[in-house]
């Protein structure tokens, strides 16, 4: 019995050693953060001022990030851009189920988008135009829909108010989620390289699996006529 398991014994070794050893196909790593960011990706996320849906203040843009203050339910506490030149940060809900919360610090969470309005005075001096128009530059902030008619959100100077949408009001979209997204995917080189490294191994298991009998019997044949072991001093 001792001869037996002996001769085994290198065989349950190599075997142990083929599975212990699956190389990882190396993949992008998320810088983990303590406050978490959520992503936009529906285009009909509003942005609350209170903890309900008729406190609707605007859309926010699809693509950019909200930075979560208290994730709960059914609503999110959350911020939306920050205090610059033109911004000014906000802080209100998102319904929780529409967010899509990431472990990463995004480069680019927030929107920043300025166009200008120029208002004209009804009743004013015709002979100088210039002193009958005005012009403000406005923070875009997200889209406000009423009927077949769209508004922009916006921050002129220190008022938040609403405009019409210009036409020509476009942005880029943010790509980061969609680049960590692919980052997590593995390329089919390595799915090709895991499948091909998995039937490898299930191939040497089966050979193993039949020479282990097949050893263990010759081994216990000739040692059959010796009914006992003697070790040596």
């Amino acid at each position: 019995m001792k001869k037996i398991f002996t001769a085994v014994l290198p065989l349950f070794y190599f075997i142990i050693a083929v599975f212990a050893y699956a190389p990882p196909p190396e993949r992008a790593v998320a810088e983990t953060v303590g406050s978490e960011y959520a992503c936009i990706l529906g285009e009909e996320t509003y942005f609350y001022s209170e903890e309900n849906e008729r406190s609707g203040l605007f859309i926010l843009p699809s693509t950019y990030y909200v930075h979560v203050l208290v994730a709960s339910y059914p609503y999110s506490r959350v911020e939306y851009l920050s205090d610059g030149v033109s911004t000014r940060k906000l802080v209100g809900y998102c319904l929780t189920s529409e967010l899509t919360f990431v472990e990463y610090i995004p480069k680019s969470p927030y929107l920043f988008k300025t166009f200008e309005v120029t208002y004209t005075a009804e009743n004013g001096d015709l002979s100088d135009p210039f002193l009958n128009k005005l012009t403000v530059t406005c923070a875009y902030y997200g889209d406000y829909t009423v009927g077949s008619k769209t508004y922009a959100y916006v921050l002129q100077g220190d008022e938040f108010g609403y405009v019409p949408k210009p036409s020509t009001l476009t942005y880029a979209k943010n790509t980061e989620y969609e680049e960590y997204s692919k980052s997590l995917s593995p390329t089919p080189s390595e799915k090709e390289e895991g499948e091909g490294v998995g039937t490898v191994q299930i191939a040497i298991l089966i050979v193993l699996c039949l020479l282990v009998p097949i050893l263990a019997a010759a081994v216990f044949r000739s040692t059959k006529k010796q009914p006992y072991d003697f070790e040596e001093d």
